[in-house]
């Protein structure tokens, strides 16, 4: 059997070993090593690069500030009103035939059909934007027959009707019966008005819906209207004159004059004054 060596351990150097024998103590400052100086050298200074060149600018305009412009001043233009007309002094000289209402102006006298001139004034107001109608209704409601084509021109129009007062209702198979009616129009005339304007209706047919409320506004204004032989109230007559000599009604909606004139002239040459 083969024994290994002890491990041998190194030997100290001879001053390990004599400071190793030497007693523990305080031990001896160690004196720092001395650094060496280095003198600082000043850097050279760095030499500025040399700018390049810009190239020579164009020579700029001085700008010139622009003072705002003021807005123009719109002055309101004057509309010069030309006064109306002054209408000469007139007055109501009497009525002839319960008909025509005599009315002197100057040296002029009018006649005026009182019944064409209230018909216009009628329809003026019917054909008014936003026109409503004052409506009566009737105590004992009317009940007729017309014919079978007069029925169905009317029952194909009873929204039509309804704008001008008059409230209609079929009545059976044949019959219309009326509940209400204008309060303009009076009883006796309400039969023979929707017998009219059913005739109105059948001429111009359906294609025209415009056409159609125009033949019943005329029915309605004539049946509306002051009749000829009629015995009028002054105020009425009055009024139908005032239209005509102040607010323009000239044609009744047929076309035909309301009225014609006579001159003072005129007259005195009938009589051989002239």
């Amino acid at each position: 059997i083969r024994l290994d060596e002890p491990t041998r351990r190194p030997t100290p150097p001879p001053a390990v070993l004599h400071d190793a024998a030497r007693p523990a103590g305080p031990a001896a400052p160690v004196a720092p090593k001395a650094q060496p100086v280095v003198p600082k050298v000043p850097a050279a200074p760095v030499a500025p690069k040399p700018a390049a060149a810009e190239p020579p600018r164009a020579p700029v305009a001085p700008v010139k500030r622009e003072e705002p412009i003021p807005a123009p001043v719109v002055e309101r233009e004057r509309v010069e009103q030309t006064p109306a007309p002054a209408v000469e002094p007139w007055r109501v000289a009497g009525e002839l035939f319960h008909t025509y209402i005599v009315v002197e102006q100057g040296e002029h006298a009018l006649l005026i059909d009182k019944h064409a001139a209230h018909e216009r004034m009628n329809f003026d107001r019917l054909k008014a934007q936003g026109y409503r109608p004052m409506m009566q209704t009737l105590i004992a409601p009317l009940t007729f027959t017309p014919d079978a084509r007069e029925r169905a021109a009317l029952e194909s129009r009873l929204p039509l009707l309804a704008e001008f007062g008059f409230e209609v209702e079929p009545f059976g198979t044949a019959a219309l019966i009326v509940r209400q009616a204008p309060a303009d129009v009076d009883e006796g005339e309400i039969v023979p008005a929707l017998t009219e304007i059913a005739q109105r209706l059948l001429t111009v047919g359906t294609a025209d819906p415009d056409k159609a409320r125009d033949e019943v506004m005329h029915t309605m204004a004539c049946k509306a209207a002051i009749k000829g032989g009629w015995t009028s109230a002054p105020q009425e007559l009055a009024r139908v004159a005032r239209a005509v000599m102040e607010e323009g009604v000239k044609y009744c909606p047929h076309g035909r004059p309301v009225a014609i004139e006579l001159t003072k002239k005129e007259l005195e040459k009938q009589f051989k004054r002239s």
